[in-house]
């Protein structure tokens, strides 16, 4: 049997922009093409961007009709790259995912709130997704200085910044931050990005 002690994986960010439902696809495409894991990502907020994944990038017309006959959250989903991708996902799609034998479910909150950030929590793995340039750090300080006590299971992600600045914040708020890999395209898994995701999920249980 398969160690499930680490299967949920919430992702939220400090901001819109900042990279939070890239990062989320890129971790999803990883999981299953290099990890050969079985991953689910569920649309945990109301941006509607996993729609426009879905018309832009095309669907799997055969698999979503199957998973349709199953089970009616099956009605909001599609398949990419053998990532199961629920849109508008709720508690009721996330119950049916975790009856699945899905080995991850990954959860896109989308920006940061109390609620989401509450919502995010009971996850295994938490994600915070910030940007250090200087028009969108404000909300990523902003959080931390909120969020003092958080637990070791929170990771903390930047998509920009300079390296001086990214060491300063990690010593004002004795932290960690790991930059993610520049990256135009999130189903393109390179070296760089698997060494980076084989860093955040350090520690866990893979």
């Amino acid at each position: 049997m398969p160690d499930l002690r680490f299967r949920t994986i919430g992702l939220v960010g400090c901001g819109r922009g900042v990279g939070t439902s890239h990062l989320a696809i890129s971790l999803a495409n990883y999981l299953t093409g290099v990890k050969r894991k079985k991953t689910a990502i569920l649309e945990w907020n109301g941006h509607g961007d996993f729609s426009r994944i879905e018309r832009f990038a095309g669907k799997h017309s055969g698999r979503r009709k199957a998973m349709q006959q199953e089970t009616d959250p099956g009605r909001n989903v599609f398949c990419l790259m053998d990532v199961d991708y629920y849109k508008m996902a709720d508690p009721s799609v996330l119950a049916f995912c975790l009856g699945q034998d899905y080995r991850y479910v990954i959860l896109d909150h989308g920006e940061a709130s109390q609620s989401s950030l509450c919502e995010c929590v009971r996850c295994d793995l938490k994600i915070l997704v910030g940007s250090l340039n200087e028009w969108k750090a404000e909300a990523f300080l902003e959080i931390l200085e909120q969020a003092g006590n958080m637990d070791k299971s929170w990771k903390l992600a930047v998509m920009s910044g300079g390296e001086e600045t990214r060491r300063e914040v990690e010593r004002l708020f004795r932290c960690r931050l790991q930059k993610i890999p520049a990256s135009v395209d999130a189903f393109c898994i390179t070296p760089e990005k698997i060494r980076y995701f084989e860093k955040l999920l350090l520690g866990t249980h893979m």
